[in-house]
């Protein structure tokens, strides 16, 4: 008799939102960190969708557009190969920063006066459609990433495809989350050494 193990699949949303909506683009597709070889994709997901736009305050006239989604896609691939190039140190494929200026400038930012608090006030602001905006916004965030030399890495658990800002001290953070993909790695480091 065969025995077939069940695998939970995984919350459709993160335990913990990244430090830049381009890092929760880019993880909502992400490789199960056991080595399976399965892939999860959170992009479909409607709860994952809104959940994303909430957490970056994206207002946008319908979560379910479909050519939005569409787009959304082809920008995670983009900001995948850019930041996976610049935390190896590399720069970037002249066809990814063309990609990435495209994307950027897709919603143009302008200036405008606002009367604030009794005063005047100069405000920079995006201008277009709302899911250009958010789009625009979304790989700017890529973009100012690099921009101001913060640290992007991805896990070190060879399995596990999740990308993360290190903001530790030390620059030492090798892991998405320690005492998940660190634990598992030195169990299985643990048990090869025995």
């Amino acid at each position: 008799m065969a025995i077939t193990l069940w695998r939970a699949l995984p919350s459709p949303l993160p335990h913990e939102w990244g430090t830049e909506p381009c890092l929760d683009l880019v993880n909502s597709s992400f490789n199960d960190h056991l080595g399976s070889g399965s892939v999860h994709d959170r992009l479909p997901l409607p709860v994952w969708r809104r959940a994303f736009l909430k957490q970056w305050n994206y207002r946008v006239d319908d979560p379910d557009d479909r050519a939005a989604l569409s787009h959304l896609r082809r920008l995670r691939s983009t900001l995948r190969r850019a930041l996976e190039r610049y935390s190896e140190g590399m720069a970037l494929e002249p066809s990814v920063r063309r990609a990435l200026e495209s994307e950027i400038n897709r919603a143009p930012f302008v200036m405008r006066i606002s009367h604030e608090h009794g005063g005047e006030r100069l405000v920079l602001e995006r201008k277009g459609g709302r899911w250009n905006v958010a789009i625009a916004d979304v790989a700017t965030s890529a973009a100012r990433l690099m921009a101001e030399g913060r640290r992007v890495k991805v896990c070190a658990n060879p399995s596990c495809s999740w990308m993360f800002e290190d903001e530790s001290r030390s620059a030492s953070r090798r892991w998405c989350d320690v005492s998940i993909c660190g634990s598992l790695i030195n169990v299985r480091r643990h048990r090869e050494s025995r």
